[in-house]
């Protein structure tokens, strides 16, 4: 058989190279790929498969708050068993139940019919008498009518959905329960509104994916572009291109078996030791010599092999491809086609981990994951505004109602909820979300203060997992020890929990946060700061000794949290992290937050160095994918290595889609959100060695727009009920916009 490598690089011809361009950071040379059209959603070769017609309400479905994500991730969870072979899952979620009550008062000035739809049984009271409603419908009479609806169902979401009024169909003012006591505000998504359709049915579309190519073998040929001719004991191999999870289908005629292997990789779909799959292996399907449609059971791949003992003819070959629905709602495009192509990458990898939730890899496990599914949300929030999605992530990353340490899974993980809430606050505007969770959000923060010790620090023993910070922990700091970077994010939560506790007007539950976070600021800086080093520490170690080591992590957290000096971020910048050791050789998925504060410190050519060291290398090895960690100097083989297995390695990692977005948002375009007003918005443009930038950036009030020139004149639009602070390059000249309409300015002269 042919070199693997070798194999691949064949696979890899069709990403051509075009003329030479400058490196982002540096200035150099730089050869860049061709436009290259990553997600199937945007492929004008893919054909996406028409969703049935459905009867649509003007309502919305509602259901208690944390629910539907429950239900998903009980799904998430059925369908990993029984595709992935190596699933682990530690701590505990909220739970899903299976009724719900929801309660409303209106009084009503004439008759008013009232349709609903839900699952199998609902009973409707009206001023506490149980109606008789074999229709889901009723006449309401004028007056005061007290209306509560009991929801139970077997196997699906207990909610509902309402037809009448205004009024009735609003989720405004319905409060829902799980058990009469506790009463909140419903839950609910727009997308929800069919009556047919359960929200916990899960709403994906299909997308037929031809071949990009057909490689032969061993004793194979192809026949065009969708068809191939395998000879006895014969082998081809086939690209998709695109990485996704879904079925492959093709017809056969021929006889004897059609073995069918497939992978994120040509060397694991080619791989014969089921020992090493992924993915549970897939039984050879028999021939009888008559032509015969094969439907593959379901799978994440890019790469098939198919391998016959006697020969056939396999044509029509297809991934129909399941894709989460999404409008790519940021836009962005500039004169260098390769940083377009990360940016497009990007959005690819977030997409393709897209389902429910901002899962974990596609192919190894399908489940969410705290850090995962909140990291996510960082880019995920403004490529696609699904703000359900992200809300799921939230829902999981919070721990279960009235939590106690045995529901701890890792130490850390339930601490990103509240970043994601604070993410969810400055994208989306609401303080209805926040409203929805208060109870959970406040029994969180309160049972991390239970078992802090009396410096307020969280040790990792509080649970059997400990601290994971990510994988790039070569360095450190020590998973049962006591890392300065929890208690960092510790810290953060405490502030986050307060500004959210001001939101709901609760003064004295907010100035009680605030101390508690200025108490234990005081102490990290105190413990773990390194004067000499003008950085944080790791910690201390599991057996009390200090661990001076300094990592990347604490770092990080310390900049997005405002605790690292700002005036010793050159220092930082240009001394600590390069000589941290593995820096540039260990990557893992907490990148997005990284360099969220590489965007904070202004380091934006720093951010755009590292982005094409690691990321720029991935896409140029010819993936289009990013994955969970990357070992940029490593061999190819130990490349697609994880957990200790060849193929354990997940090449589609949601939150590895991040760093590319964040090198375009809050790097090049220089957008950042204020902490202080809601609709208030920073554009700090930094083209570095572009020359031109076209932009969209969704916000609550609507779309910013940019067309960005390094020479010239360049124009920002804004919406109407937004202020943004239009800042120039070298700092020193803003300007502060503050209605609606078009705006010219020059980058040049930062006027």
């Amino acid at each position: 058989m042919k070199n693997l490598a070798f194999i691949f690089s064949l696979l890899c011809m069709s990403v051509q190279y075009g003329h030479a361009q400058k490196n982002m950071a540096t200035g150099t040379e730089n050869r860049t790929y061709q436009a290259m059209v990553f997600d199937p959603l945007l492929d004008l070769d893919v054909v996406i498969q028409p969703m049935p017609e459905q009867e649509v309400w003007t309502s919305t479905y509602m259901w208690y708050p944390g629910q539907l994500a429950a239900f998903f991730q009980q799904q998430c969870r059925e369908l990993s068993k029984v595709r992935c072979v190596n699933v682990g899952y530690p701590g505990k979620f909220f739970a899903k139940k299976n009724q719900a009550y929801f309660k409303k008062e209106v009084n009503l000035e004439t008759d008013v019919r009232l349709e609903w739809a839900g699952p199998e049984k609902i009973i409707l009271y009206v001023n506490e008498e149980k109606q008789s409603t074999p229709d889901n419908e009723i006449i309401l009479k004028p007056g005061k009518n007290r209306l509560m609806f009991e929801v139970s169902t077997r196997q699906s979401l207990p909610c509902i959905l309402l037809k009448g009024t205004t009024e009735l169909e609003s989720p405004d003012k319905w409060q829902v329960s799980m058990d009469k006591k506790y009463w909140t505000l419903p839950e609910s998504a727009p997308e929800y509104n069919k009556p047919g359709i359960l929200p916990d049915n899960t709403p994906e579309i299909t997308a037929r994916i031809k071949p990009a190519q057909i490689l032969p073998l061993r004793n194979s040929f192809p026949m065009g572009k969708a068809a191939v001719n395998i000879g006895k004991n014969g082998l081809a191999l086939i690209d998709f291109f695109h990485l996704e999870i879904g079925t492959l289908a093709f017809q056969a005629k021929g006889k004897g078996n059609v073995i069918v292997r497939v992978g994120e990789t040509p060397e694991e779909a080619l791989n014969k030791n089921e020992r090493l799959f992924e993915q549970r292996g897939i039984a050879p399907f028999e021939l009888t010599g008559e032509r015969t449609i094969i439907h593959v059971p379901e799978r994440a791949f890019r790469y098939v092999s198919l391998e016959c003992s006697e020969g056939a003819e396999i044509s029509d070959v297809c991934f129909n491809a399941s894709l989460w629905p999404v409008e790519y709602q940021m836009q962005f495009e500039s004169d260098n086609e390769y940083v377009n192509n990360l940016f497009r990458m990007a959005g690819a990898t977030l997409h393709t981990s897209m389902h429910r939730f901002y899962l974990d890899g596609v192919k190894r496990d399908f489940l969410p994951w705290s850090m995962d599914a909140i990291v996510s949300t960082l880019a995920g929030d403004y490529l696609f505004g699904d703000q359900q999605v992200s809300k799921n992530g939230i829902s999981i990353s919070l721990l279960p109602s009235h939590p106690q340490k045995s529901d701890l899974g890792i130490t850390d993980y339930p601490l990103h909820a509240l970043i994601g809430l604070k993410q969810n606050y400055l994208r989306y505007g609401d303080m209805e979300t926040s409203l929805q969770y208060k109870d959970r959000i406040m029994e969180l923060i309160n049972f991390y203060d239970s078992v802090v010790d009396e410096n307020g620090f969280l040790h990792g023993q509080v649970s059997p997992t400990g601290f994971i910070p990510g994988w790039a922990t070569k360095n450190g700091p020590d998973g049962k020890g006591m890392a300065s970077y929890a208690q960092i994010m510790l810290y953060y939560n405490y502030r986050i929990v307060a500004d959210f506790c001001d939101l709901w007007q609760d003064r004295a539950s907010a100035k009680k946060y605030r101390k508690k976070a200025e108490n234990l600021k005081r102490n990290i800086v105190e413990k773990f700061w390194d004067k000499e080093k003008k950085a944080f520490i790791n910690g201390t170690e599991r057996k009390g000794e200090q661990d001076k080591r300094i990592s990347l992590h604490a770092q990080y957290w310390a900049i997005l949290a405002d605790i690292f000096p700002k005036e010793d971020y050159d220092n930082l910048f240009e001394k600590v992290l390069p000589d941290i050791p593995y820096y540039y050789q260990d990557i893992s998925y907490e990148k997005g937050y990284e360099l969220m504060a590489y965007a904070k410190a202004g380091r934006i050519k720093e951010m755009w160095g590292l982005i094409d060291r690691v990321f720029g290398d991935w896409m140029r090895q010819g993936h289009t994918r990013f994955p969970e960690n990357f070992s940029p100097e490593a061999s190819y083989e130990k490349q697609l290595q994880f957990y200790s297995r060849p193929f354990g390695l997940s090449l589609c990692h949601g939150a590895n889609g991040v760093p590319p977005v964040v090198g375009v948002l809050h790097g090049i375009l220089g957008f950042m959100p204020s902490d202080e007003r809601s609709n208030e918005y920073t554009i700090r443009p930094e083209l570095l060695t572009l020359q031109w930038v076209n932009a969209r950036i969704p916000v609550k009030e609507g779309t910013i727009v940019l067309r960005l020139k390094a020479e010239g004149e360049s124009e920002i639009s804004i919406p109407e009920g937004c202020i943004v602070n239009l800042v120039m390059p070298d700092g020193k000249s803003t300007r502060k916009l503050k209605k609606e309409g078009n705006y010219t300015f020059s980058l040049e002269s930062g006027k």
